[in-house]
């Protein structure tokens, strides 16, 4: 009886040893299934850093022009608009391998641009998405860091982007300006043209209306960079990468 009584603890202490090992697998798996995705998500907000970089020098070469534009708008030729941006550009493309391509030839076209530029807000939030959906992101016990998160990819991008829609808004009466003056003339005129016999206060008015906005943008992009490169700091210093 008694050897039955040992043989049986031996084969409950085997399998609950068993299912021991077999949890702390487990564990370990989800664990580094994690840490992947923290790191990616990492990654992500780095190209965020870059992104942000670039846009925040784009929206303060804006904020030259139109100074520019405001200071000298009696006297100003639209060839200096062209040097200007030739030096402090903002107007872009994107070539085959999606590297940004500035603009550096000018068309009739580009000159409304240079008083109604305003550049989509447009950084990468595809990961976050995924561990927000999948609810990865509340698995980070850090509750500073998934704070932080959710607040760059929520609260902070919501009000980034709401002041780049405000400035589409605050700009778009330039366009119309000029299609206004435009549509004074019963033959072709050039947009070069337009300007120069047309400018009055309302279109300067404008411009300074946007480049009041544009300062508060800056300030905006500015606060979300720093926090940016704050979540950036905690991924590195808390998680990393498994061989």
């Amino acid at each position: 009886m008694r050897k039955f009584l040992i043989d049986g603890a031996a084969i409950f202490f085997s399998i609950l040893a068993s299912f021991s090992v077999e949890n702390y697998r487990e564990d370990l798996e989800k664990k580094s299934i994690l840490n992947d995705s923290v790191i990616t998500l990492g990654e992500e907000i780095s190209n965020n850093v870059e992104y942000t970089k670039e846009h925040l020098k784009q929206i303060k070469n804006i904020v030259y022009m139109t100074e520019y534009i405001i200071d000298n708008y009696y006297s100003l030729k639209i060839e200096e608009l062209y040097n200007i941006h030739n030096n402090n550009p903002f107007l872009h493309g994107f070539d085959i391998n999606g590297k940004i391509k500035y603009i550096k030839q000018y068309s009739d076209g580009e000159i409304t641009s240079f008083f109604y530029a305003w550049l989509a807000w447009e950084p990468e939030n595809i990961f976050f998405l995924s561990m927000l959906n999948s609810g990865a992101l509340l698995k980070i016990k850090n509750t500073k860091l998934r704070r932080e998160i959710e607040s760059i990819y929520t609260r902070q991008e919501e009000r980034v982007n709401g002041m780049a829609l405000a400035t589409k808004s605050i700009g778009e009466p330039s366009i119309e300006w000029f299609e206004e003056k435009e549509n004074l003339y019963k033959s072709d005129v050039s947009n070069k043209d337009v300007f120069y016999k047309h400018r009055d206060q309302k279109l300067k008015n404008i411009m300074k209306n946007k480049l009041g906005l544009l300062n508060n943008r800056i300030s905006d992009i500015e606060n979300y960079l720093q926090s940016l490169q704050n979540v950036v700091k905690l991924i590195s210093s808390e998680y990393k990468k498994l061989d």
